[in-house]
C-alpha cells in the first residue's frame, strides 16, 4: 500500500489532502485552501504558491484515480464546482476529480449541518458522470480492496457545531490505513475508541487546533485531546498529526509531550514523504514582517 500525502499544514496548506494506492487508485478529501485571513492578513505569496503547487500534485493523481471520498464539505476537504481565490478552485479543476469516478462520500442528508447542506447540494447538481454512494456506517468491497466508512463523528468535540465527517479505513494485504479529517485530536473519547477499534498500522489525522484556544477551543478539551493522542500513539504503529494542529507553531511542543509520556512516534504529512514541515500560515506575520528586514 502506497500512501502519499498531497496537502497538508506541513506543506503550507489547508488540507488533508491524500493519495492510496493498493490495487485501486484512491484520493481522499481532494481540498486544498488558505486562511483568507490570520494575524488580520491574507494570504502571502509564498502561501499562494503552495496552494498552486498543491493543487497540481492534487490534479495529477486525480487524472489516474479509480476512486475520491469526501469526509465533510469544508472547502479544504472537497474541491466545488466554482472558481475560489484562495481555493485554487474551478469547475474545470472539479470535473477532473470527479468525472467517471466511483464517489464515496459524507451523507449530505443526514448529521450535517445547513453550511455543508448546501455545499454538498451545489456539489451533487454538478456530478453528471460519477457513481456516487453516501459511504456513512457502510463498507464497500472494490477489487482487493476494503473501503469501510464510520458512522458521523464530530468535528472535534462532541456537539461540535462545525458538523460531522465520516472517517475512513482501508485494508488491503493485510495492511490497514486510516484517514480521520477533522478529528481534532481527536477531542472526543467515542471517536479515540472509534480509531483503536480499527487497529490500524498507519493513521492520519488531524491534531487539536491550538491556535484557537482562548476563543473556540477550551483548555479542557485541549487536554482531552492530549489524553486521547496519547492513547492512540500508544498503540498504533505509525501515526502522522496534522491539519489544525500545525496552524499554530507550537505544534512541536504538544507532540513532544505526547511522545514523552507514549513512548511512541508521531510524523506531520510532510515527513512521509521526507521533507520537513514548512508552515506558512502560522508564519504569515513574520512573512509579512521578517524581523532581518
Amino acid at each position: 500500500m502506497r500512501i502519499i500525502p498531497l496537502a497538508f499544514e506541513s506543506m503550507g496548506v489547508r488540507s488533508m489532502a491524500t493519495y492510496v494506492e493498493t490495487d485501486q487508485k484512491i484520493l481522499i478529501d481532494p481540498g486544498t485552501a488558505l486562511g483568507p485571513k490570520r494575524f488580520g492578513f491574507p494570504p502571502w505569496k509564498t502561501e499562494l504558491e503552495a496552494l498552486y503547487r498543491t493543487r497540481a500534485e492534487i490534479q495529477k493523481h486525480a487524472r489516474n484515480t479509480d476512486i475520491v471520498t469526501i469526509s465533510h464539505y469544508h472547502h479544504d476537504h472537497f474541491t466545488p464546482f466554482q472558481l475560489g481565490k484562495y481555493l485554487d478552485s474551478s469547475p474545470r479543476y472539479a470535473a477532473q476529480i470527479y468525472d467517471n469516478k466511483l464517489l464515496f462520500i459524507k451523507d449530505p442528508t443526514s448529521k450535517i449541518n445547513q453550511n455543508q447542506k448546501k455545499r454538498a447540494r451545489n456539489l451533487l447538481k454538478n456530478l453528471v458522470n460519477s457513481k456516487i454512494s453516501y459511504a456513512d456506517g457502510k463498507s464497500f468491497q472494490v477489487g482487493d480492496t476494503n473501503l469501510k466508512f464510520s458512522d458521523p463523528l464530530p468535528h472535534g468535540p462532541e456537539g461540535s457545531r462545525m458538523g460531522y465527517l465520516i472517517a475512513l479505513t482501508i485494508r488491503c494485504d493485510d495492511e490497514t490505513f486510516m484517514h480521520a479529517s477533522d478529528v481534532q485530536g481527536p477531542i472526543f473519547k467515542g471517536t479515540r475508541d472509534y480509531i483503536l477499534q480499527e487497529k490500524p498500522d498507519t493513521l492520519i489525522l488531524s491534531g487539536p487546533p491550538l491556535y484557537l484556544v482562548g476563543f473556540a477551543l477550551g483548555e479542557k478539551d485541549l487536554e482531552m485531546a492530549r489524553e486521547n493522542l496519547i492513547k492512540i500513539v500508544d498503540q498504533v504503529p505509525r501515526v502522522v498529526v496534522d491539519h489544525h494542529l500545525l496552524r499554530d507553531l507550537r505544534y512541536a511542543q504538544f507532540l513532544e509531550s505526547v511522545v514523552k509520556e507514549s513512548g511512541g512516534e508521531v510524523l506531520v504529512a510532510s515527513q512521509l514523504i521526507g521533507e520537513e514541515p514548512c508552515l506558512l500560515e502560522a508564519r504569515r506575520k513574520e512573512l509579512y514582517y521578517p524581523k532581518n528586514r
